[in-house]
């Protein structure tokens, strides 16, 4: 058995623009002249240079000690605006999306895959979602050509913009577009994933988007789900397992981001492990955001249980750590140190990424051959 420090991660649930470091930001901010910061609504952020790595770290510390306060979430989803103003071109795009995976990589991911949604690149990128969507998977691409570092691009939308009327625009119908773009842009031999993200959840139940996300599922696209999350101990009524049940039998999603309130359903998490479905926890930020502190975290039963629980980043700019391994550092006092749920995490993990089959096997082969190293 490797040491805790030896054991390669997978990554499956990372957001694009949330898992860009403090540096890419500056970097990019440099190169289009950015004096200024400014959340997504386009109120000036005082006293952050986002030409200063540091100063931005400074920034994401005090959005993440500040989800006590009434305006916590508010403030964190507005703090999006800054790693959005810096994605300029579709040359961003890619290129920060390349450097994302090989980075990850580069930490000790076997496989990373990143999310998010064209329409958000939109707002600052002047190209069309097709092309924005493009880029993207592109710089994925490179990255294992050039580099070997393993990953997939998912195409995601929020829930709250999915499925708005005529009068609202495309970017409020955003459920239909991205699934029919995911449909063009899979492939079997190079897969492109689709999820439903958004908040709140109770609102936009899962069966909703059954009728948009046909031409996905037809074309084969693989789904996951932000469900079952934003609810809190014990009973999860915020967002309860029915959510998480919906997902996968109106859906029929192969993998439930965060899925939290399945602690509070025994019969739910059967179900989530008769079907195979995989679990995307995300303890950090499901501490930070108040909806389960790290030590009622249910990472630990669903190890227990078997269910196949992989653990992911989510927003690590606004969260920290920015590896699987710093996260999993912070889950050993409720865990234990020892290597064993570690390796069971990354194990999972490459059963249920988004990939092809050739390139599962090389997953496990890099693992095995990690393992073999180590000993």
């Amino acid at each position: 058995m490797p040491g805790t420090e030896a054991v390669p991660t997978v990554d499956l649930h990372r957001h694009f623009e949330a898992g860009l470091r403090p540096e890419t930001i500056a970097t990019l901010a440099a190169r289009h002249g950015l004096s200024e910061a400014r959340t997504r609504s386009g109120v000036v952020v005082p006293g952050v240079d986002p030409q200063n790595p540091e100063s931005i770290r400074q920034y994401y510390r005090e959005i993440a000690s500040g989800f006590g306060r009434p305006d916590g979430f508010t403030r964190f989803a507005d703090s999006f605006g800054l790693p959005l103003s810096v994605l300029r071109t579709l040359e961003d795009l890619e290129e920060a999306a390349f450097d994302q995976v090989v980075d990850c990589a580069d930490h000790g991911s076997l496989h990373t895959e990143l999310r998010g949604s064209p329409f958000s690149y939109q707002e600052h990128v002047d190209a069309p979602i097709d092309d924005i969507a493009a880029a993207l998977v592109h710089g994925v691409d490179r990255a294992w050509r050039e580099r070997r570092a393993s990953g997939t691009f998912l195409l995601a939308f929020s829930r709250q913009k999915g499925l708005g009327g005529a009068d609202v625009g495309p970017s409020g119908r955003q459920a239909s577009a991205v699934a029919d773009l995911a449909a063009r842009l899979h492939r079997a031999d190079r897969p492109v994933g689709l999820d439903i993200a958004g908040y709140p959840e109770m609102p936009f139940p899962p069966r909703l988007f059954e009728d948009a996300l046909r031409p996905a599922r037809e074309a084969g696209v693989p789904l996951t789900v932000h469900a079952g999350e934003q609810g809190r101990p014990p009973g999860y009524e915020g967002a309860p397992p029915a959510l998480v049940v919906e997902a996968i039998e109106a859906l029929g999603a192969r993998r439930i981001g965060h899925g939290t309130s399945l602690a509070a359903s025994r019969e739910a998490r059967l179900l989530v492990r008769e079907r195979g479905v995989a679990i995307e926890c995300c303890p950090v930020s499901n501490d930070r955001m108040g909806f389960a502190p790290l030590a009622q975290h249910p990472l630990q039963l669903f190890l227990e249980e078997g269910l196949l629980v992989s653990v992911g980043t989510d927003d690590p700019l606004m969260f920290g750590p920015f590896t699987v391994a710093e996260t999993c550092d912070m889950m050993v006092p409720a865990l234990g140190p020892g290597g064993v749920w570690r390796l069971q995490l990354t194990r999972n993990g490459i059963e249920s990424a988004f990939v092809t089959a050739e390139r599962r096997r090389w997953l496990r082969e890099q693992l095995e051959a990690s393992i073999d190293s180590s000993r």
